[in-house]
């Protein structure tokens, strides 16, 4: 059986795949924990920027930022990254306080080769270049150490950058949804960097899978019917890199700074920026538990798309409302 799946949204996306596997998915015993899996998928994202769940109960833009920026950091360290993804709090994720497989440090310095900046010049020199490729799997990873995503492929076609990631696994209920936030804004970052329009976002993988445990939480999902299509908003058409800079500083102060004021930060002027550097303040407050210097951090949010999920959120944590224009 073909498992070809196309949709517009990431919820379409889930809504489709989450259908697929529930009803043809083999049964298997991997390593950790029984699963239903279709092997041989491939998904197509016709709108990338439409990354993030609308689902109160799946929406995750807090902890797949803060992976995001692990990875465009470099680090491998999984204290970084468990502040956002409680995964990686577990043991057997990382040795000698190394994340495991961790795609920082391959994307930004793999044998001393920045991929991102390689693929960017290759797309410069010759936009019809089918050589524009980084590559996560190593062959010394070992059959336990492997990265669930083996390789990143970028072309640029009729003035659009379209990409296709490659995994040799993938879980559907709790990676996948981070996958396509992390991969489209790579995607789109580097289309910036090339100051050409953003295409389609192509995830091609060997198993997907869903665990017996998220099972009920899959049904759930889909019992709650179509979600809002509204999609995330561009970047600015400059190149994004002094801003991500920046934006990296920024996580940097806030994660290991106790008790930040929002008037200690230094915020971009450009208000997409200023947004995503608001929504990693914004968990560190809920994570500290600062109810009462949420409502002003909300309101300096600049793009009315942010607002609901921050609510949403709050709403999932049992917390107060902040302001009716916010809900």
């Amino acid at each position: 059986m073909k498992h070809l799946l196309s949709a517009a949204t990431l919820d379409d996306i889930l809504n489709k795949a989450y259908t697929d596997v529930l009803r043809h998915g083999v049964r298997i015993e991997p390593t950790n924990g029984s699963t239903a899996e279709l092997f041989g998928v491939m998904l197509e994202l016709t709108q990338p920027l439409a990354r993030i769940s609308r689902s109160q109960n799946r929406e995750r833009i807090f902890s797949a930022l803060g992976e995001l920026l692990w990875y465009l950091s470099g680090s491998d360290d999984p204290a970084f990254v468990s502040h956002y993804v409680k995964y990686y709090t577990r043991p057997d994720v990382s040795i000698d306080g190394h994340a495991i497989g961790a795609y920082g440090p391959r994307l930004i310095d793999f044998d001393g080769v920045n991929q991102i900046e390689t693929v960017i010049s290759i797309l410069k020199n010759n936009p019809a270049s089918r050589n524009a490729v980084i590559q996560l799997f190593d062959h010394e990873d070992g059959p336990r150490h492997a990265p669930c995503t083996l390789a990143l492929q970028f072309v640029v076609r009729e003035g659009k950058l379209n990409m296709m990631t490659s995994m040799r696994s993938n879980d559907l209920f709790l990676g996948f949804p981070h996958d396509v936030f992390a991969f489209t804004m790579l995607q789109e970052i580097i289309a910036k960097s090339l100051d050409v329009d953003l295409g389609t976002y192509y995830h091609s993988v060997g198993s997907l899978h869903l665990y017996d445990k998220d099972m009920n939480a899959a049904r759930e999902y889909l019992n709650e019917g179509w979600h809002d299509g509204v999609a995330m908003p561009a970047m600015p058409k400059e190149d994004p890199w002094i801003a991500i800079n920046q934006l990296l500083e920024a996580e940097k102060t806030i994660r290991l700074s106790s008790g930040l004021a929002i008037e200690d930060l230094i915020l971009p002027q450009e208000p997409y920026w200023k947004d995503l550097t608001l929504l990693i303040y914004i968990h560190k407050l809920i994570s500290e538990k600062r109810l009462p210097d949420l409502a002003p951090a909300v309101e300096q949010i600049h793009h009315s798309y942010f607002g609901p999920i921050v609510q949403d959120r709050l709403d999932r944590l049992g917390m107060r409302k902040l302001r009716n224009d916010k809900s």
